[in-house]
């Protein structure tokens, strides 16, 4: 919780930052929620994808010396798996609500797209930290 918290942070705070330096210089009408919206989502985007597909950790979790990888052998997570990941996270916190509801067992995000995070020193002692 404390890898997705700094990721929220990150991806509020800059972004929040970002679009305000950016809407004034528009010649454009916008509107600034819209604009707003677009920093936050889009850094959340870089960091949480594009991040862990390079990386294998977004920013949160590398200072958390964390790793995402697939459940099955640890391995690099796939682009496309790591986007599906993200959009399934963009759903978890209005579902809270209902989640108990639906899922009685198991976690519908994690289990669904069949990552997982795992310490860097246990992916080391695997053999698989490259």
């Amino acid at each position: 919780m404390l890898a997705a918290t700094v990721d929220f942070l990150l991806a509020a705070g800059i972004g929040s930052a970002l679009a305000l330096r950016v809407l004034p210089q528009l010649k454009v009408e916008a509107n600034a929620l819209v604009l707003w919206l677009a920093c936050v989502f889009g850094l959340s985007f870089v960091n949480q994808v594009l991040g862990a597909w390079i990386f294998r950790a977004s920013l949160g979790k590398w200072l958390l010396r964390m790793r995402v990888v697939r459940e099955q052998d640890a391995g690099r997570p796939g682009f496309w798996r790591l986007v599906h990941r993200w959009l399934l996270g963009m759903t978890w916190l209005p579902m809270q609500p209902v989640r108990s509801l639906i899922w009685a067992d198991g976690d519908p995000y994690e289990d669904h797209c069949k990552l997982v995070y795992v310490r860097l020193k246990d992916l080391r002692r695997l053999g698989h930290h490259r």
